[in-house]
């Protein structure tokens, strides 16, 4: 019996239906299911687990007779224009090139966007190229934009894991303990580098993830937004995270036999920086935007006094008159850079920079604020930002300078660093 004509029609369409209706199931799972990862728990149970130096941290040598080079870059954004992402490769040689590191930090949001899969694939094979040929390390920290619609922490992490030295590759990532987290959801990446000469510890470097944005209290908000005209949802440091931070720190002095200078890299500037910046630019009320004490240059940043030499001056002497402003009573030592807004830090002080201090905590480097590059020491603590390395998405991302920034610290503390501009940010956007 022959088929009528509106049968066919029906059967047709919902053959169409039924393909499209899979197109669209397909594309849902491909830029939407969570990539898990292979499964994984690290449990910490507290200050009283037992410490292996040789599990519980990563070690990295330095040569003895140089000084051990950081280069950090910073908010590197891989996303789906091919020519930024090739800008931002371009940026990060040339400031390798140029310091010559040890050991390359990446301070977070090191890709973004739906595209993240293959986005931390390419970001990856490059710096793995890189390291390569010009011999050094590299250690990477999540960002906010890191783990986006898609990619997990846990699968992040797999991907960087598969490069590790013990693979073959460069990289000293991993995933640490998985209950560092709080309220405000979980931790993966938290890890600490101790650089040893010989066997000596000379300094650790502690690789921490602060990266998922803070669901806070309305009680939280209304009080911050009164008193301090903020509105941010970065994250404090959960109190299991600083604990952690210290159970580490205690350790390694214990076996170094002295206290170990360290550095913190995070992707979020930490509420004890934001608040010192904060408090310098603030008004007479005591909120910021307001600016009746500090005024804003024409482009429309802040800086903080650096003091000069004679020589910089044209004179034979340093400034006589030069005093540093004070904040709560302890001097804002300029150093290097601008800021364009106060640091996006969290709402709340869980004081993780006072539990560290008096365990070695020398200095502070993130990113995430583009537009801010200002490097200052307060509170015998230097604090600042990598320089932004690349374009990334136009419409958040105004930095004025493309680079990075070279670190070295030596085994008293002492913290040198400058740093590296390879290009003018203008000049390639006037050129898109």
């Amino acid at each position: 019996m022959a088929m009528s004509k509106r049968k066919k029609i029906i059967i047709i369409t919902s053959s169409i239906m039924s393909v499209v209706l899979l197109g669209v199931l397909i594309t849902v799972c491909v830029l939407f299911v969570p990539l898990s990862g292979s499964k994984y728990e690290n449990l910490w149970s507290g200050i009283n687990q037992s410490y292996d130096i040789t599990k519980d941290a990563v070690k990295i040598e330095k040569k003895a007779d140089k000084d051990f080079v950081i280069a950090q870059l910073t908010d590197m954004q891989l996303w789906s224009n091919a020519k930024d992402n090739k800008k931002a490769f371009e940026v990060a040689e040339s400031v390798i090139k140029v310091t010559e590191p040890d050991l390359v930090v990446f301070t977070g949001d090191n890709v973004s966007g739906v595209g993240i899969p293959s986005l931390l694939k390419q970001f990856i094979e490059k710096i793995e190229e890189l390291a390569e040929k010009y011999n050094f390390n590299w250690a990477p920290i999540f960002g906010n934009h890191d783990n986006e619609v898609k990619a997990t922490p846990n699968w992040s992490g797999d991907q960087y894991l598969k490069v590790s030295r013990e693979n073959g590759g460069h990289c000293l990532f991993q995933k640490g303990p998985t209950n560092l987290g709080d309220e405000y959801g979980d931790l993966l990446g938290n890890y600490v580098i101790n650089v040893m000469e010989g066997e000596e510890i000379v300094q650790s470097l502690y690789m921490l993830d602060n990266s998922v944005y803070a669901n806070y209290p309305e009680e939280i908000k209304d009080k911050v937004l009164k008193e301090e005209n903020r509105t941010n949802k970065e994250r404090p440091f959960p109190k299991q995270q600083i604990e952690w931070c210290k159970w580490q720190a205690t350790n390694i002095n214990k076996i170094a036999g002295r206290e170990v200078p360290s550095l913190f890299f995070t992707h979020c500037a930490p509420y004890e920086m934001g608040n010192v910046l904060l408090k310098y630019v603030a008004g007479k009320d005591g909120k910021i935007n307001t600016n009746d004490d500090m005024a804003k240059d024409k482009e429309g940043f802040w800086s903080v006094p650096i003091k000069s030499t004679g020589d910089i001056l044209g004179a034979d002497s340093e400034q006589n008159d030069f005093s540093y402003p004070m904040i709560d009573g302890k001097e804002l030592i300029g150093i290097n850079g601008k800021f364009k807004y106060v640091p996006s830090h969290a709402l709340v002080n869980t004081g993780i920079v006072e539990s560290m201090k008096p365990l070695g905590l020398k200095g502070w480097f993130v990113g995430h604020d583009h537009e801010n590059d200002i490097v200052f020491k307060y509170d015998d603590i230097v604090y600042g930002y990598g320089l932004k390395a690349g374009p990334s998405p136009k419409p958040w991302n105004d930095s004025a300078l493309f680079g990075g920034t070279k670190l070295v610290m030596d085994k008293t503390g002492n913290i040198e660093t400058s740093h590296i501009v390879t290009d003018l940010a203008k000049n390639y956007w006037d050129k898109r």
